[in-house]
This record gives structure tokens, sequence and C-alpha cells, in this order.
């Protein structure tokens, strides 16, 4: 492995300039998607975005990933944005009901394996 050393000029920020040789590194085919997003920072998914033009349709489909602090926080944020109102025991228990199931639940559950 060799070891290069790079002075940036004050304007240009570091992060930007890793990110933009860590691109063209793996765009070139010298870095896999895993040493690349290591050399730049950011994730796999984040370098395949920024590794994209502007005007290709995938960039759509795939966004930057979010950095949360944990966890629970990155739940959270997925059940606001998915509206989530969390499992209605009362509902279920009517659907099952309406369903009037005559089978043992062994027998059900030994028919998931077959």
């Amino acid at each position: 492995m060799h070891t290069l050393t790079i002075e940036i000029p004050e304007q240009f920020e570091k992060k930007s300039v890793l990110l933009s040789i860590a691109v063209q590194l793996y765009q070139k085919g010298a870095l896999t998607a895993k040493q690349a997003g290591d050399l730049a920072e950011i994730s796999m998914n984040e370098l395949v975005y920024h590794s994209l033009s502007d005007n290709d349709p995938t960039k759509a489909l795939i966004k930057p990933e979010k950095a949360y602090a944990s966890t629970e926080e990155w739940i959270e944020n997925l059940k606001k944005e998915q509206n989530y109102k969390g499992f209605d025991k009362e509902r279920m228990r009517k659907l099952a009901d309406e369903m009037d199931i005559q089978e043992p639940l062994e027998l059900l559950l030994s028919q998931l394996t077959k």
C-alpha cells in the first residue's frame, strides 16, 4: 500500500476533496465501493449516490443516508415517515374471530416449513 500526502488549499473543504478523489478512484476501478467509502468517510450507499451523474434516473431512487444518533432515533423517524400507529390488538382479534380458524396452532406452524 502506498501513502500519498496532499496539501489542500484553504478554500477547499477536506471532506469534499476526499469525496471527489474517492469517487474518481471508485469509477476507475482502483478502489472498491467499501474502500472508497472508507476513504471519503461515508457509507457505500452515499458513495454510489455521489458517483452517479445528476441526470441519472437511478439517483432519484438512492438517497444519502441521514446519520442518526441511535437505532431508536432511526426507528422513531421511520415511524413518523410511514405514519405508523402501532399494532392494533383489538382489530387483529376481530380479524382472527372472523376467520374462525379451527386447526390447532401446532398444525398451522408445521405447515409453514413444508
